[in-house]
């Protein structure tokens, strides 16, 4: 076993924790009697469970289980260990805040995508490697080989145990600074998610491999570089040649089973899964429904299925995706006992409620509107001058765009209201305020000033200086920059309700204007 120095660097020398300083110490915090712990020590093999979960195409997952009092003991020795491990920056696997989300999140929207497994992950990190690296820490040698006992099954770590995860990681110190040396020097950024490793870049990453780049698909690991292949067989681990996979620009590319080519999503069959259940339960009842999907293999009760792949999608995209509100709003119609909670924050409410404005007309325009509670969609007059049929889109997705017409014009107020067939999922209202804003008062602005792809919502606080009427029109003047491209969008007070619709502003105007909301409202009622 190499030297603490060289796998933890300057890092080391490390405070080993008290509890750890020797056996009598260990025990006691463990709540552990040496008679026990010699029980333990010829029959752990007994304190195990193991069993099988399904997981993706079919394929399962081995879990080896430690019964109720070997459970506490790991717990305990968990929190100790924490202790002993710096986490590393490409470490996404058992990390408190961290998840294949930011494991998928950290590779953006790279073009290339080199996904390897680690080989019999946790079988091939044997009792006397923890051991080894716990000796090498500083741990008193006794103290090594009782934890060691305690937190392996058939003499290698179990997965399904809670000490697991953390020894597994500082095993795996060593191999993340070298594959992170190795990324840096292919301009790649790697990660690692327990046994899955991802290299991702925007450039094709020859270096990570010894001749020309592997075809889109899966590969050989013996084509990776030599320098790389080394590596994994010097930290006593294998590349699994089932699931060695490179895309390019081109292709598929996923991270720790998330797509990444246009933002964190999942693959559509995931979804498709997921509808096809809710049209069974929908059609058929819930209790033939439950049968067929028992029928087909299917564990447990299809709700808690169900709730648990919805959640995760929710945990990818967040709560004002169209994809979750939609699968969410079915799922709420047929388990109403225990629904999912739809609730956006303020900020998902505003962002959700912002559109951008789109036509050809004068060379192309922009423009911004937003859907106000009880009445529809709203923009200014000036956004849409000169067309009668135009298109409005998030920008979250500016490729779904949605045909929509003007229900109703004042270019006096500089006002319209838009006819639309969008889907009620795919967006969030905002409420009109319900007493006149005062000169004074911390108002924000929203809007799309400049648009451009990849561009989110611009937001601009301040506060009205004044309340000046323009042509018998009620305007609230603000103190903030209104620039262009940020007319018909709103104008909120400190509990998120408007006040205004964006009129005119920039540097250019000697004023910061928005028309009065009541003054939108009256026009509406005529």
């Amino acid at each position: 076993m190499p030297s603490a120095a060289r796998i933890f660097g300057k890092h080391f020398p490390l405070t080993i924790p008290p509890e750890l300083g020797d056996e009598a110490s260990l025990l006691a915090h463990l709540g552990l009697s040496p008679k026990e712990l010699k029980k333990i020590w010829w029959y752990r093999e007994r304190m195990y469970a193991q069993f099988s979960i399904a997981k993706g195409g079919g394929k399962v997952r081995h879990i080896t289980a430690p019964d109720k009092r070997l459970k506490i003991l790991q717990s305990k020795l968990a929190p100790l260990l924490d202790q002993l491990y710096r986490v590393r920056n490409p470490v996404h696997g058992f990390v408190p805040a961290r998840s294949v989300k930011t494991n998928a999140a950290a590779h953006g929207r790279r073009r290339f995508v080199v996904n390897l497994d680690l080989k019999d992950f946790f079988p091939t990190i044997t009792e006397n490697r923890i051991t080894g690296l716990l000796r090498s820490l500083g741990v008193n040698d006794r103290v090594a080989e009782i934890i060691a006992r305690l937190c392996c099954f058939n003499s290698h770590l179990p997965q399904g145990a809670p000490s697991s995860p953390v020894l597994s990681n500082m095993i795996c110190f060593r191999l993340d600074s070298e594959l992170l040396r190795a990324a840096k020097a292919a301009r790649s950024i790697y990660t690692r998610y327990a046994d899955d490793i991802t290299f991702s870049s925007y450039q094709p990453p020859s270096p990570l491999f010894e001749g020309a780049l592997p075809a889109v698909g899966r590969f050989s690991p013996d084509t990776l570089a030599p320098s790389l292949r080394e590596t994994f067989k010097s930290n006593g681990f294998a590349v699994n040649p089932d699931k060695a996979h490179y895309a390019d620009r081109n292709s598929r590319r996923v991270v720790t089973g998330v797509k990444i080519n246009a933002g964190l999503n999942v693959d559509r069959r995931y979804v498709r899964q997921i509808r096809a259940l809710l049209h069974s339960v929908e059609k058929l009842g819930l209790e033939d429904a439950q049968q067929r999907y028992a029928d087909a293999g299917g564990k447990g009760v299809i709700a808690e299925h169900l709730r648990g792949k919805i959640s995760y999608i929710t945990h990818l995209k967040g709560l004002t995706d169209p994809v979750v509100r939609s699968l969410a709003t079915r799922f709420n119609k047929n388990f109403g006992a225990r629904p999912i909670k739809l609730a956006p924050t303020i900020e998902e409410r505003r962002d959700r409620a912002v559109w951008l404005v789109e036509h050809s007309a004068k060379g192309g325009q922009q423009g911004t509107a937003f859907f106000l509670k009880d009445i529809g969609l709203v923009t200014a007059s000036h956004c849409v001058e000169g067309v009668s049929d135009f298109t409005v889109y998030h920008p979250s997705k500016p490729s779904n765009r949605f045909d929509v017409t003007v229900a109703k014009r004042c270019p006096h107020r500089d006002l319209a209201l838009l006819g639309h067939a969008i889907p009620a999922t795919d967006y969030f209202e905002l409420e009109a305020a319900a007493q006149p804003v005062a000169v004074g008062v911390a108002v924000t602005a929203f809007g799309y000033p400049g648009f451009g792809p990849g561009d989110k919502m611009n937001v601009r606080g301040g506060s009205v200086t004044s309340l000046p009427i323009k042509s018998g029109v009620q305007m609230v003047e603000v103190s903030q920059e209104l620039a262009q491209g940020m007319s018909g969008g709103p104008i909120v007070d400190a509990h998120n309700e408007i006040v205004g619709i964006v009129h005119k502003g920039g540097p250019e105007e000697a004023r910061q204007l928005a028309i009065a909301i009541d003054v939108f409202q009256t026009w509406v009622a005529e």
